[in-house]
């Protein structure tokens, strides 16, 4: 991917926006820190969170290696067999994959095990299956989306997005919540700018799940998301709907009126399947 970013570290990065919502919390730790965080001290707090990988090994952060000669070194492989997560210091791209496991350690793991799987299967020569491309486009560039209002979720899958967030503004802000995934949509947003488009799982629950605290839906969605992916409910890319981030409510800063939910080179109308 690439960079979009320069990467000098700004401890009260998740102070700037609503974009980070997500892994505040666990971010607080690395927020008192006037450098970037070391292995030990990403290892430390994945430590204190208990965080293993489906194959049961405590994650903790390990220097980037050289080029793997076999299938046990692979980058997932290491996270599956040994919890060793390949971490690259003083690099945003890396520091939010470690925050990422730090909120969703369930959903990371299931990723994990899903692609150690489909790799450990996969025959030589052959290229990536559908499933282990969704798996990347969610881990890389995901978001959550949870709503108690089939109606709501039908306007992202429609594509309607001036009535989703602009017409029904009122309507979005008591009855859906989105939070971001993606390490590399956390990356984006140190320098947010038009154009960038999460690639969402929708979620219906009851408007009970709204009374909860912002962390237990955290830890909720959590739970749904990795048993989701688990069960093979998303197999392809096209399980996931794209939505453009900057149109919720407060996360642009450069005015939400009418006329920006009106520009369709980023609010883009669902393209018609040909019969």
């Amino acid at each position: 991917m690439p960079k979009s970013t320069i990467d000098t570290w700004k401890p009260d990065f998740f102070q700037q926006s609503p974009l980070f919502d997500a892994i505040q919390h666990v971010s607080i730790p690395f927020a008192r820190m006037s450098q970037w965080p070391t292995l030990e001290q990403f290892s430390s707090e994945l430590r204190k969170k208990g965080i293993r990988s489906h194959g049961s090994q405590p994650v903790h952060a390990v220097a980037q290696a050289a080029k793997p000669e076999k299938f046990d070194d692979l980058y997932e492989s290491r996270i599956y067999l040994k919890g060793e997560l390949q971490t690259r210091l003083e690099n945003w791209h890396d520091f939010f994959n470690a925050m990422c496991w730090l909120q969703f350690p369930k959903t990371k793991a299931a990723l994990n095990a899903l692609h150690y799987e489909c790799s450990r299967i996969r025959k030589a020569g052959t290229n990536r299956s559908s499933l282990e491309n969704a798996i990347t486009l969610f881990d890389e560039c995901g978001a959550i989306i949870v709503a108690d209002d089939e109606f709501m979720l039908d306007l992202i899958r429609k594509h309607h997005w001036k009535q989703l967030f602009f017409e029904h503004r009122e309507k979005f802000c008591e009855h859906m919540q989105c939070y971001v995934f993606g390490h590399a949509m956390f990356e984006k947003a140190i320098k947010p700018y038009i154009g960038m488009t999460a690639h969402a799982v929708l979620i219906k629950q009851d408007s009970d799940f709204f009374q909860k605290g912002y962390l237990e839906q955290l830890a909720h969605v959590d739970s749904l998301v990795s048993a989701a992916w688990l069960n093979k409910e998303i197999e392809t890319p096209v399980g996931l709907q794209p939505f453009p981030l900057l149109g919720m409510p407060g996360w642009w800063t450069g005015g939400q009126g009418e006329e920006f939910y009106s520009n369709e080179v980023y609010f883009r109308t669902r393209r018609r399947v040909s019969p």
